[in-house]
């Protein structure tokens, strides 16, 4: 199981790396065979190859974006409650997003293998 550390310096990384747009560093997070459910009920990618396509080409859409912490993580075991915010360009204009809410599980190796975001327009 990974140290707290670790989940929280990852969790940490997927904002980091949204933000900067950085595919390669945002997908070295994942598992192979990982499962995002973004927003929770209503889009799930399944696999790594799903996240580097139709996942983000969303990502590409939201354009300039901007994600972040609000509060500390939660961890607990292999399980973390990040609290987020962010801006994300919707039809050519900045809009805030959140509170957002995201739940990760990871992997023994310390990579994600699931998140599920619940989040609203803030």
């Amino acid at each position: 199981m990974p140290e707290a550390e670790h989940v929280v310096a990852a969790i940490k990384a997927h904002c980091r790396t949204l933000t900067a747009h950085d595919k390669e560093g945002w997908l070295a997070l994942w598992s192979d065979d990982s499962v995002l459910e973004d927003p929770v009920g209503v889009d799930i990618y399944r696999g790594k190859d799903s996240l580097a396509t139709t996942f983000w080409g969303l990502v590409e859409q939201l354009r300039p974006m901007k994600l972040w912490l609000d509060r500390d993580v939660i961890v607990c075991g292999n399980e973390a409650i990040g609290i987020l915010f962010g801006v994300v360009t919707r039809d050519g204009q900045l809009t805030k997003v959140g509170p957002i809410v995201d739940h990760f599980m990871f992997d023994e190796a310390g990579k994600i293998a699931s998140m599920r975001a619940f989040w609203k327009y803030a």
